[in-house]
């Protein structure tokens, strides 16, 4: 059997968009275009790496009439769902989106109530998936009654497999997770500003950090920066602390900026399946985030779309 990218969403979410043009909060506003699909970061990632031509195992946790919809819409994309089931509804998740202002509100549900025995059965049930796991992406949060070490705890599992691990995360379950040392994290710069204790207002500041993140534990750090792309930080060279890329996309008009960062995660996977070198992964990276972003949907990325761009993405050994 083909290897695959074993993607992990504990916190799965059905995904609402509402396009509402002149969205206005404490009034009644009317759709103009609704779209559901199987969500969560790492459900987004999945569904790119599938439009990119990888093989995908998704897994999680799913409950209820929510979770059925999630495994439907997934083998729907071409991915291979492969959840616990938990009692209780997996959540769902609302964005509304203004054409006129591009302006973006989300609504989050918590997520179901998950309990020990759920965790001991998900984690029998991952180091099976293991087995056949090219590469691993953890995005995403920790459902209520789950310990934020749960990652950590996750990528320690993988490494003595060899099996490498893309984690996009953040508080405490980002923390907690460098010291299993993930093979890549992909924090955005709030994220990464947030995990430093310090406001990052410079591209130079933005590089000491995600150094220091290195530092951590993480063995790669790609810093997702909106409209600025990316900077990929990795293992030192030649004396240098930390060898580091920036890569700049073309300016574009975005249609729907959400998950961006998660097509740039898929990206990387894809990348690495590849066997790219630092420069063209950070290129195929920021390509699948802005190309996801000329898009009314989310994580719907055309591959003709990254093609072009990697053509016009500027890539700089900084």
């Amino acid at each position: 059997m083909e290897p695959y990218v074993l993607t992990v969403a504990l916190n799965a979410s059905v995904d609402v968009a509402y396009t509402v043009p002149g969205f206005a909060a404490g009034k009644i506003n009317r759709a103009r275009e609704v779209r559901r699909v199987a969500g969560g970061k790492t459900n987004n990632v999945a569904r790119v790496l599938r439009r990119l031509g990888a093989r995908v195992v998704a897994t999680g946790f799913a409950g209820g009439s929510a979770g059925q919809f999630i495994v439907r819409d997934l083998e729907r994309w071409g991915v291979v769902p492969d959840y616990v089931q938990v009692e209780g509804e997996s959540r769902s998740c609302f964005t509304i989106t203004d054409p006129e202002t591009g302006a973006v509100t989300e609504l989050r549900e918590p997520g179901p109530e998950v309990t020990a025995e759920d965790v001991a059965r998900f984690r029998e049930h991952y180091a099976r998936l293991l087995d056949g796991a090219a590469l691993v992406v953890i995005s995403g949060s920790v459902p209520p009654g789950v310990e934020p070490g749960i990652y950590r705890d996750l990528i320690a599992r993988a490494r003595p497999r060899g099996v490498r691990v893309l984690l996009d995360s953040s508080g405490a379950p980002l923390r907690l997770a460098l010291e299993a040392r993930p093979f890549l994290v992909k924090p955005n710069q709030a994220e990464l500003a947030e995990w430093a204790g310090e406001a990052l207002r410079s591209e130079a500041e933005v590089l000491v950090a995600a150094r220091r993140m290195r530092e951590a534990g993480a063995e790669w750090v790609l810093v997702s920066r909106g409209a600025d792309g990316a900077l990929l930080v990795g293992p030192d060279e030649g004396g240098r602390a930390g060898a580091a890329w920036r890569a700049v996309p073309p300016a574009i008009r975005p249609v729907n900026p959400v998950g961006s960062g998660d097509s740039a995660v898929a990206g990387l996977a894809y990348g690495l399946l590849q066997g790219l070198g630092p420069e063209e992964l950070v290129r195929l990276a920021v390509a699948c985030g802005t190309a996801n972003a000329l898009t009314r949907g989310v994580a719907e990325v055309d591959p003709a779309d990254v093609e072009r761009l990697k053509k016009e993405i500027r890539v700089e050994r900084i």
